[in-house]
């Protein structure tokens, strides 16, 4: 029973919070993105780039000799949504059964839960896959120089483990090494991410290169601020969802108990 209805609630709070991150790119990072995809674009057919007028001309034939993409606009807005659902359901799966999960550890303790417990879930989501990670590896605008996709998968995935795992050392361990935990959080970028030598924009002109790092730098800042407030969003949402399933299943084995009161047979 409580596996249905963490996968409902899941559904729901996947759907809630995605929309609100939609929403939030669509403020400033979408723009950006279709900022530097103009250079990218332009970059194929034109090697330098020094005016306006160049990228406009460039971006309309490239535009014409590419296969299919979403058009901009509200086609595009709604793949990005579909994906941003999609994304945020998974990640409310894993925030939902582990709120649970910490909740049954401290069952004894009749522990209070309520939105500041999401609130704090959410800035733990926050720094696990996020934060933690961009320190790293920041998120990259288009043309950006990049380091071999499979080994900043393997490191991303090596921050998000250690830093998860040195978070619930210091928040749910009782032993003195809990306070070991903290050095969990370093490992991944004493190891260092995986990036290439050189300039970030080299392949491009001197004017492009300037324009192309200063949206990267602002991408950088929307982003975080975009994926600040979906892991807001999906803990507040999650807390709710998940108070209404431990008291639904609370309700249930009361119920039971009452429908199947124990037997004590008399001592002889």
């Amino acid at each position: 029973m409580i596996f249905r209805q963490l996968v409902f609630y899941a559904l729901l709070v996947g759907s809630l919070s995605g929309l609100v991150l939609t929403v939030a790119q669509a403020w400033q990072v979408v723009p950006i993105i279709h900022s530097a995809e103009v250079f990218e674009e332009a970059s194929a057919s034109i090697p330098a780039i020094e005016s306006a007028g160049q990228l406009a001309a460039a971006h309309d034939h490239s535009a014409a000799a590419d296969g299919w993409a979403p058009a901009n606009g509200i086609e595009r807005t709604a793949y990005t949504l579909l994906s941003n659902v999609l994304t945020a359901i998974g990640f409310a799966i894993v925030v939902m059964v582990a709120m649970v999960a910490s909740i049954s550890l401290r069952r004894n303790d009749k522990p209070h839960f309520d939105w500041r417990h999401g609130l704090t879930w959410g800035v733990a989501g926050y720094m696990v896959f996020w934060l933690a990670p961009a320190f790293g590896l920041p998120p990259e605008i288009p043309l950006a120089a990049t380091a071999d996709l499979e080994a900043r998968q393997i490191w991303w995935l090596f921050a998000v483990i250690s830093t998860a795992a040195g978070l619930a050392g210091l928040a749910f361990g009782k032993s003195p090494w809990r306070w070991a935990a903290p050095f969990l959080l370093v490992i991944p970028h004493l190891v260092g991410a995986p990036h290439v030598p050189g300039a970030m924009f080299a392949e491009q002109s001197p004017a492009a290169a300037v324009q192309l790092e200063q949206l990267a730098q602002q991408f950088i800042g929307a982003t975080a601020i975009a994926n600040f407030a979906f892991w807001i969003a999906l803990g507040l949402i999650a807390s709710w969802a998940v108070k209404r399933i431990v008291a639904s299943t609370g309700s249930e084995s009361n119920s039971d108990k009452a429908a199947n009161p124990e037997i004590k047979l008399p001592s002889i």
